[in-house]
């Protein structure tokens, strides 16, 4: 339920859209100098907006969205085309990326067919470690196992975690997800080994954990996958092989250079656009980036891309199921900025 403060900022911004507002706004030059490049993560395959919306957005809402952009008379934008664009002054009215992280299954399965049927390019950044195997994500799995439990409060005594903590919220299941895959490291499981402890931990919850695996919650995309999405018109890019990014350069070159290589293999092209993995970014990585040939690489910092900002800083809009569409409105059209 969204909060008072969210409840009086969209009452407003419903009257502002009432007075002609938005298209002023939409219409103005101030926002024909912004690139708005959209960021989501997940569309919902059963009920995952309802356990993570900060992450997730049901099939309904991203259409909604779609055809929001289409009403507005967007300019819906290829990445690349779009930042060079930006660089150039040129950018046509109310210009719009669409983006999505990780890659998952559902994206295929919700995405390609909803952005096809609009006709809308977008840009895919791909990690590449779980592609092919036939598990979920570990922690997201776990988080969604807890959540799913229904259960106010756990304990993990094998694991170190003795007392029991409460696991109402996604905050405080984050802190637990965190100590367990800390413990999970420290014996050095391999990925199939993890897979085998939220196997476990689902039977103790009741659920049933093959019923899951069919769904694909929570799962990367096959290689034969990918390239499906790639033939769809979907540019596949850069997003580390493993999802994350090392303060080390040696080893954060090797997560960019393994997942180059793995998705040129499927593709037949270099990708040279990046998305730090949960938006985790530092200084250091600039020249990195660099030397690797990477054009541009995009955040989770809110906001437009400007024709002075850094193309390996570019600002983004998460959109997810916490966003009321007036809200998306008011961003497409540059009445929010």
């Amino acid at each position: 339920m969204p909060n008072l403060k969210t409840t009086l900022k969209n009452t407003a911004l419903r009257a502002l859209r009432g007075t002609g507002a938005y298209s002023v706004a939409a219409n103005s030059a101030a926002r024909r100098s912004k690139l708005l490049i959209l960021c989501y993560h997940g569309i919902a395959l059963r009920d995952e907006a309802e356990w993570a919306g900060h992450l997730y957005i049901t099939a309904e809402r991203f259409r909604e969205r779609m055809e929001c952009l289409r009403a507005l008379n967007a300019s819906v934008l290829p990445l690349g085309d779009a930042v060079a664009r930006l660089k150039a002054n040129s950018l046509p009215p109310r210009s719009v990326v669409i983006t999505f992280d990780d890659g998952f299954y559902d994206f295929l399965h919700h995405g390609v067919p909803i952005l096809s049927e609009f006709r809308f390019p977008c840009t895919l950044y791909l990690t590449t470690h779980y592609m092919g195997k036939p598990y979920p994500i570990f922690n997201l799995m776990l988080d969604y196992l807890l959540w799913k439990s229904g259960q106010s409060e756990v304990s993990f005594s094998e694991q170190g975690i003795a007392e029991p903590l409460s696991i109402i919220d996604w905050k405080r299941r984050r802190d637990i997800v965190q100590r367990l895959v800390a413990w999970l490291e420290a014996q050095k499981l391999d990925t199939a080994a993890k897979n085998g402890f939220v196997s476990n931990l689902a039977t103790q919850f009741e659920i049933d954990y093959d019923d899951l695996l069919r769904s694909r919650i929570g799962q990367i995309l096959t290689p034969e996958e990918v390239v499906r999405v790639a033939r769809a018109g979907i540019d596949i890019e850069l997003h580390t092989h493993r999802h994350r990014t090392p303060r080390i350069r040696d080893q954060f070159v090797r997560e960019i250079d393994d997942n180059r290589v793995r998705i040129a293999e499927i593709t037949g092209r270099q990708p040279v656009h990046f998305c730090y993995p949960s938006g985790v970014h530092a200084d250091d990585f600039l020249p990195w980036l660099h030397d690797c040939g990477v054009e541009t690489a995009t955040t989770c910092e809110r906001g437009f891309a400007r024709s002075e900002s850094n193309p390996l800083l570019l600002p983004r809009l998460l959109d997810d199921s916490n966003m009321d569409l007036v809200q998306f409105e008011a961003f497409v059209a540059g009445v929010l900025s």
